[in-house]
């Protein structure tokens, strides 16, 4: 599994703030998201990293694929959409 790193900001748990609000990273499975058989070893495919801020984002489109609610997010915050990381799919 990839350690937390939020989608949106890149925001790290050693780089939380010193109250600790932000430190609880939130995996947001989208409907794409692939149940690893037992055993297996990775990221699952279709899960995204957020950090508490940011998580809401995320789970409002668990019913999307991961490319199109990561796009939408993009639109949402005015940025250039991004491809889903290699690690995620």
């Amino acid at each position: 599994m990839l350690p937390p790193r939020c989608h949106v900001c890149h925001l790290e748990p050693g780089q939380s703030p010193s109250d600790g609000a932000r430190g609880k990273f939130v995996l947001v499975y989208f409907a794409d998201a692939v149940n690893p058989p037992p055993g297996w070893v990775g990221h699952p495919a279709g899960a995204v990293w957020f950090c508490p801020e940011h998580a809401p984002l995320g789970a409002e489109r668990e019913h999307l694929a991961s490319d199109t609610a990561l796009r939408d997010i993009d639109a949402v915050l005015g940025r250039l959409p991004r491809r889903l990381p290699e690690a995620y799919r």
